[in-house]
């Protein structure tokens, strides 16, 4: 057999076995983001003996996350633009992150069905930052106030990671559509194996073949 078609041969098996290395590791790195849009969770579970709503506390702990503060669940949407079933919403809540290792990106939508401009203070190791939302402000500070938008799009980024966000506001304000991503595994060790596996195939398999070429 030729050499060099040999070789091209050679070089496309190993193309596509790298292929699918990169494609596990996209795979590992997705596993490494969550979602939570909250709408597995019953709205009638938060409800007392008396009627009165109880607070989202260590739903997601497993998921790293813990809410504080008056976190209620509230199903149905304040518009279509965010998902359909549930949302978080309360005077003044938060949530911070637990376990072995820090998320260094969240994002979320955010609104207040009183129209209030909402404060977000978010907090990690060596990071701290403060924005305000659009909507008003009452009282003295008026003419800080702008145009309300509902369901604004935040998302903040730190490589130190983030600890914890915190709500605050003149009215209520409500989340939804809850992201948070790690940028190296954190407990995922399958989709690491399965490269280690595919990275010794290439060898395996190249050495394999030469050794046939040569018959």
């Amino acid at each position: 057999m030729n050499a060099t078609f040999s070789c091209k041969i050679l070089r496309l098996v190993k193309a596509s076995m790298l292929l699918s290395v990169v494609s596990l590791m996209t795979i590992c790195n997705a596993a490494n983001a969550v979602l939570l849009t909250f709408d597995e969770l019953d709205e009638s579970s938060y409800v007392d003996a008396n009627g009165d709503r109880t607070f989202l506390t260590n739903e997601y702990e497993s998921q790293g996350l813990l809410f504080g503060g008056s976190a209620y669940l509230i199903s149905g949407q304040p518009t279509s633009e965010i998902h359909p079933s549930n949302y978080v919403a309360g005077p003044g809540f938060g949530f911070e992150f637990v376990g072995n290792k820090l998320p260094e990106y969240v994002s979320f939508v955010l609104g207040s069905s009183t129209g209030s401009a909402v404060f977000i203070d978010v907090i990690g190791p060596n990071f701290s930052k403060h924005v305000t939302s659009a909507g008003e402000i009452h009282g003295m500070t008026d003419d800080h106030g702008t145009a309300y938008i509902p369901n604004q799009f935040f998302s903040f980024s730190s490589s130190t990671g983030i600890s914890s966000i915190i709500f605050s506001s003149q009215g209520d304000e409500y989340i939804d559509n809850l992201t948070y991503a790690y940028t190296s595994p954190i407990q995922v060790p399958e989709p690491s194996a399965y490269i280690l596996l595919v990275v010794g195939l290439i060898g395996l398999f190249g050495s394999r073949f030469k050794y046939l070429l040569k018959i």
